[in-house]
């Protein structure tokens, strides 16, 4: 009950901190070209805390998942609607230049980036400048900056010699009584005629690292072996945070394009489906990384950043980059829509947006068992 909690109260976390960050890139940006913020709220429905200053109403609802910045000239000012004059005021964000408007519009993206590119410095400075990939392989993706080292990777099978001995759940072998390791084959033949081992392990964050005493049974130490590599960004610190991230989106679009074409050969599409999760995945993912050092849950949150920037710039007009795309077929044809067929555009989007996402979260309920085994 308490693991539960904990994980929703992670969830909360998380869900709001990464909305904090993208809306206060709206509100920056709106306050930098002096158009009027109205509110700035995290959450949705009934206010559970609000308080007024300098104009712009800041509140907390009651719904924790999402939230919004409501500028002037940014959709229907509703409860705002009687300030006045507003169409015509100088604070009125559709009254500033279109590449202003689109500025404000890319800000959230822009700021979830800057946080996963912070969060990524962060995480290579907590280890040692070297991020491990056991679970992907690398040959093929053009590695920019960064040393790539070939590793055996593992995974503690619960319950056998490797649990009992006290290995991190995943890691990195690096020696088996003093030498090196650089192979599957390697360590399987190190390891065939002995009845125990002294093996030098780091974590899969490369934060802690140390020596086990695991003994030997038919040749296993009670592992399942990962070959992986290490990717080094010591010699590159300055630019170690952007270099991660353009490496780590190589590295993803790589493994979407695997599953992609292997679904495609196979007919079966349930793996590649479990790549595009909602909320439930989200607190699975929470479930399963908590307990694993700051360095992993933080490259989790940054992680989940960069998925939130690459979201909100589709072109769908109630998301930011069709906000943008409006805008850019209006400055086009130096003509605005019009703003009743503007709303009814986005409002539909929206409701499109709703549905998608209610159909994800039933497809994540029934594939619950699925995800959780993908999760670990």
């Amino acid at each position: 009950m308490l693991s539960i909690l904990t994980n929703i109260l992670l969830f909360i976390f998380v869900i709001g901190f990464l909305t904090f960050i993208h809306e206060l890139g709206h509100f920056l940006a709106a306050k930098s070209v002096k158009a009027k913020v109205y509110e700035f709220s995290l959450g949705f429905g009934p206010k559970l805390i609000s308080k007024k200053y300098k104009g712009t109403v800041y509140s907390i609802r009651i719904i924790p998942l999402g939230g919004y910045v409501k500028i002037l000239g940014d959709g229907d000012p509703g409860e705002y609607e009687k300030d006045g004059d507003i169409k015509n005021s100088d604070e009125n964000l559709k009254n500033k230049s279109k590449l202003s408007q689109i500025f404000v519009m890319l800000a959230g993206v822009v700021m979830n980036i800057l946080f996963a590119i912070i969060s990524y410095y962060v995480i290579l400075g907590l280890s040692n400048w070297k991020t491990s990939s056991i679970y992907v392989d690398l040959k093929g993706i053009n590695i920019v900056g960064a040393e790539v080292e070939n590793i055996v990777g593992y995974e503690v099978i619960p319950g056998e010699n490797s649990e009992r001995a006290g290995l991190p759940s995943f890691g990195v072998i690096y020696e088996v009584d003093d030498e090196k390791i650089d192979s599957r084959d390697e360590l399987v033949e190190i390891i065939k005629e002995k009845e125990e081992v002294d093996i030098f392990v780091c974590n899969d964050s490369g934060s802690e690292c140390g020596s086990y005493d695991v003994k030997v049974n038919d040749g296993k130490i009670g592992v399942y072996v990962l070959e992986g590599s290490i990717l080094n960004y010591e010699n590159i610190k300055a630019s170690s945070g952007v270099i991660y991230l353009v490496n780590n989106l190589k590295i993803i679009f790589k493994i979407l394009g695997s599953m992609i074409g292997t679904a495609r050969e196979t007919g079966d599409y349930s793996d590649l489906s479990n790549t595009v999760s909602g909320p439930i995945g989200i607190f699975l993912l929470i479930d399963s990384l908590k307990n694993r050092g700051i360095a992993v849950f933080l490259s989790l949150i940054a992680d989940l950043s960069i998925s939130l920037a690459i979201m909100n710039l589709l072109p769908i007009p109630a998301l930011d980059g069709g906000r943008v795309f409006i805008l850019v077929i209006e400055s086009i044809l130096r003509k605005d829509l019009n703003e009743k067929i503007e709303a009814i555009i986005i409002n539909t989007s929206m409701i499109f947006l709703i549905i998608l996402i209610v159909l994800i979260m039933i497809k994540d309920v029934v594939n619950i068992d699925n995800m959780r085994n993908m999760f670990g």
